[in-house]
Formats: structure tokens, sequence, C-alpha cells
């Protein structure tokens, strides 16, 4: 038994554990490309393209056949280089994304989700070893922009998940221009805390205490020195700043400072993120509606079983639905918004 990464590349990495005949297929046969992105019957999807400083991003606009201005979600993915979709060529196939666009539209709410800085799609030159925290919080600040000049849509809501609702957060601080936030299985401790955390799931004490140490170097910009087996991939030279950057982002005193209403939602079988995150985000903001859904994960697909073993399947069968309360409970807070 190793540990290896169910979500690989910049950001916040949770492992499990898999036997050697449980590891993912290669990238060249994976079933990620399969996955079902035509939207249902009601739904109309189109290309659209915003610009962020120099980069031009890629994302696509999910509307209900309805007459008159809706409102409108902004959804902002969750860590490594996941797509609009959710899914990921380092093994994530969830399709949470496109499914909750679906959702949304059905229920009167229309939605843009886009491709990260980091994926192919982006026009421009990005440079790995300088990219930042900020920079991806920019982009949510670009998009809504993008979305506001329109002058389609009624309310502006931002929508981010995981990674997504901390990105959410920060461009609050770097002049978003949105009717609220909406904070989906979000942080609410600090990145290093979480990691701890999950890190610990998998390894001894005496690991444990390694990895520690060598990630305290690396948010420092120093060589983290020797890393356990087995988890080579936190600490990448080029994704060193991004995870400096991630490591002095505190959820609870940013969003104390966020002004425009907040809905926080949270599955109570999530294994990355715990319900005591979300308690912690709505402490910070007591005005805040918490929603916390049973028998949901992280990707937000039914789940019973905290296990990491058991949860696996939902993070890489993009057929398994989205949690229906999920999509309900964001339909009807951005639809009660004044």
């Amino acid at each position: 038994m190793k540990p290896v990464l169910i979500a690989a590349g910049v950001g916040l990495l949770t492992l499990v554990r898999l036997s050697a005949a449980q590891e993912p297929p290669p990238a060249d046969s994976s079933p990620m490309l399969r996955a079902d992105t035509v939207p249902p019957p009601g739904v109309t999807e189109t290309a659209f393209v915003f610009r962020s400083g120099a980069l031009r991003l890629a994302g696509t606009l999910t509307e209900p056949r309805t007459a008159g201005r809706v409102p409108i979600a902004i959804l902002v993915a969750g860590s490594g280089p996941t797509d609009r979709n959710g899914n990921s060529a380092a093994g994530l196939r969830t399709n949470t994304y496109a499914q909750l666009a679906w959702g949304l539209a059905e229920r009167g709410v229309a939605s843009l989700r886009y491709d990260k800085r980091v994926l192919p799609t982006a026009e421009g030159a990005v440079d790995m070893a300088t990219l930042s925290f900020d920079d991806f919080a920019d982009d949510v600040v670009g998009a809504a922009a993008a979305i506001r000049a329109t002058d389609r849509y009624g309310k502006i809501v931002v929508a981010g998940h995981s990674e997504g609702a901390g990105l959410a957060i920060r461009a609050a601080a770097r002049g978003l221009q949105a009717d609220g936030l909406v904070l989906v299985a979000g942080a609410g401790r600090p990145m290093l805390q979480i990691l701890h955390e999950q890190v610990g799931r998998q390894v001894d004490a005496t690991a444990l205490l390694a990895f520690d140490s060598a990630m305290a170097r690396y948010v420092r910009g120093e060589p983290p020195g020797e890393v356990p087996q087995g988890l080579a991939a936190l600490f990448v030279p080029a994704h060193q700043r991004f995870v400096s950057g991630l490591a002095a982002y505190d959820p609870t005193a940013e969003l104390a400072r966020v002004t425009v209403p907040v809905l926080i939602v949270q599955g109570e079988t999530d294994i990355q993120i715990r319900p005591v995150d979300a308690e912690r985000l709505r402490a910070a903001r007591p005005d805040a509606r918490l929603v916390l859904l049973p028998e949901t994960n992280h990707v937000l697909k039914h789940a019973t079983d905290t296990t990491l073993l058991a949860q696996l399947v939902t993070y890489r069968d993009p057929t398994l639905p989205v949690e229906p309360a999920a999509v309900e409970a964001i339909a009807a807070w951005v639809a009660a918004l004044r």
C-alpha cells in the first residue's frame, strides 16, 4: 500500500491509499474523455471567452431557455489542473461542475464555468514558477467583470468549490463585483492545518513529522530537504510560490471582511474538507446561511461510507449524478437574493 494522488498539480492535494492493482490508468486511456458533457433538454450552452490580464480564458455559458434577465453563478474550480467540467488528466473524473451548471439552469439560474489558466485552452503565456494564488483570484474578478459587461443577467454570484471557495473569498478583496458568494466545501482552516490532517491519515507519526518539517521549509521558499516516500508531488519546485501564497491565506479572517451575502454548502461525508470547516466559516460570518448536506461528499456525490477507498469511485465515475439537494440549496439561495 502506498499513497497516491487523486488530484495532482497546483493547489491543495488529497491523498488516498491504493493497492498497486487499484492505481490510476495511464492518462492516454483515461475514461475522462468519455464524460458526458451534452446538456439536457431545456438547457442551452455557448462558448464564452474572457480576459484576465494578458490571458484569454475559455469557458461555457449555461442558460435556461427562459425569457428575461436571470441570475448567473460563476463556478470556480478546485485545486489542481481541474477543467470547467470538474475533470482532470491527473485522475479526477467527476463532471461535477457540468452537472451543477445543468441543474442550476433547470432551476432558472444561468452559470459560467471556465478552464483554469494552467490548462491548454488558456491563450497567453503562463510561467508556473511565478504563478500565485492571487493570479487565480484575479481570474475570478475578470470572469465577473466580463459577465457584468454583457448586461444580460440579473444578480451575479460567485460559487467556488474547494480551493475555488478560497479564491472567491480572496477575489472579494481584489475588486470582485458580485452580489453574493457561495462557498462549497471550502476550507475554514489554514492550508497547512488541513494538509497535516490529510497526510496524517496516510502515514505514521515519524513520516508526518518529517512531512511537516519539509512543508514548513517549502512554504518559506527553502529547499524542503528529505521528503517522505510518496509525497514528492506536494513539493514541486515550480509550485513553491503558489503554495506559499496559499499557506498564508487565512479563510476566516478574509471572509470576515466580505460584505456581500454568503451561502456555505458542506457535505457531511466529505473526507477532504470537514463540517468543522463550514462551521468555522459561518463563525466568521454569522449572518451567512449554512447548508449541511447528509450523505454528500467533497465532489457533491452521494456517499455514506467515509473511508477513502469507498469514496474513490465518486472521483472517477463522471456518470454519477450530483446530489440534487446541493443544486437546490444553491439555486434557492440565489433566487432569494435581493
